[in-house]
């Protein structure tokens, strides 16, 4: 996202493009809500990881049942919208998160 902000927007754009993409993306993320669920307890912060797990799962699932149209229309709407400046002052935000929530399950 820093280094290729054209990139990162483009990849958003294609979010939900199709009913393949729509249903990888989403079932890495109901495995990635799961895991947090089955980490919780073992975690330095254990109601924010079954929180923040429960809602990953739920979203998913809720992302493979809507059209995939709006899906992909919203993810189109924010590539739309998103300044470059916005998408690298994120990025270092997402890294920081990334790392925050490996130190917090281990």
């Amino acid at each position: 996202m820093a280094g290729c902000p054209h990139a990162a927007l483009r990849t958003l754009r294609q979010t939900a493009a199709t009913r393949r993409i729509n249903n990888v993306e989403q079932g890495l993320r109901l495995l990635a809500g799961v895991a947090l669920v089955l980490r919780a307890t073992a975690s330095k912060m254990p109601a924010i990881f079954e929180i923040a797990g429960w809602f990953i799962v739920l979203s998913s699932i809720v992302l493979l049942v809507i059209p995939l149209r709006w899906h992909s229309a919203y993810a189109i709407w924010w590539a739309d919208r998103l300044p470059i400046v916005a998408v690298r002052a994120i990025s270092p935000l997402s890294v920081m998160a990334g790392i925050g929530v490996i130190y917090a399950a281990i």
